[in-house]
């Protein structure tokens, strides 16, 4: 029997033990600081390009042990006043959070530095696809010339579309690559002009950086407009370069 009374002495230790270490725990975190980040509310959906009203939005409390970088890339609840009436870049549908990411907009100006400058090429869209293309992309231009080079004549120097480019009839040479500024108005990528509603004009007109911190990249955008000069402008290629190189 007093073994029996012992056991069932030490299950009773056991169970209260236990009680206690939960209750303390419990107690532990209520009193533990929290951190609210805006989410979408469950049951809603928000699509990609309209407006983030504020019944759309909860707090995502976490605790501040966890929060790690978290906040450089999720928007504070604290700070939910400057989300309100922004578009989101993507489709959300309830209980997820909202990131920095999802609210990027369309960049308002092209960055130069000293010494650069942006030249505006035409192509033909009939071969080229601007949705594939965005600006920070390298690209090669291809030029067919149309007839053999101007024979060198004696005592005149040969231009830059004569030297160095004797190509025949039905030839293309690539000439690149060069770095894309801006496709027409667009100069971010396609998805964040959609999500803000904007038109994309002139995406055949492709805005290419020519700087001088880069050796012969201005005289090769010299040959290139020698080139598409001599072509009149039409049945302009685009070679877009591996994004990986």
């Amino acid at each position: 029997m007093k073994g029996i009374q012992g056991l069932i002495l030490a299950i009773g230790l056991g169970v209260a033990g236990a009680l206690f270490n939960w209750a303390y725990l419990a107690g532990k975190s209520s009193q533990e600081t929290m951190v609210s980040f805006v989410g979408i509310k469950g049951n809603t959906t928000v699509n990609r390009g309209e407006i983030l009203r504020d019944e759309d939005l909860v707090p995502v409390r976490i605790p501040q042990r966890l929060v790690g970088n978290l906040k450089d890339f999720a928007v504070r609840y604290d700070g939910k006043g400057s989300v309100v009436g922004q578009r989101v870049s993507r489709n959300m549908t309830g209980e997820c959070l909202l990131l920095r990411e999802d609210l990027k907009t369309p960049p308002q100006k092209l960055d130069l530095e000293e010494g650069e400058d942006v030249w505006w090429i035409p192509v033909d869209t009939r071969a080229f696809v601007p949705s594939l293309v965005k600006p920070g992309d390298m690209v090669s231009f291809l030029i067919g010339r149309p007839s053999l080079p101007t024979p060198a004549v004696p005592g005149r120097p040969r231009s830059a579309a004569e030297a160095g480019d004797d190509f025949s009839t039905g030839q293309i040479k690539p000439i690149g690559p060069f770095k894309i500024l801006a496709l027409g108005n667009r100069l971010g990528s396609a998805e964040v002009m959609r999500a803000a509603r904007m038109p994309q004009l002139q995406e055949n007109v492709l805005a290419i950086r020519v700087s001088d911190h880069v050796a012969g990249e201005r005289r090769m955008a010299e040959k290139l407009w020698s080139l598409l000069q001599a072509a009149n402008f039409r049945n302009v290629g685009v070679t877009l370069h591996n994004r990986k190189n």
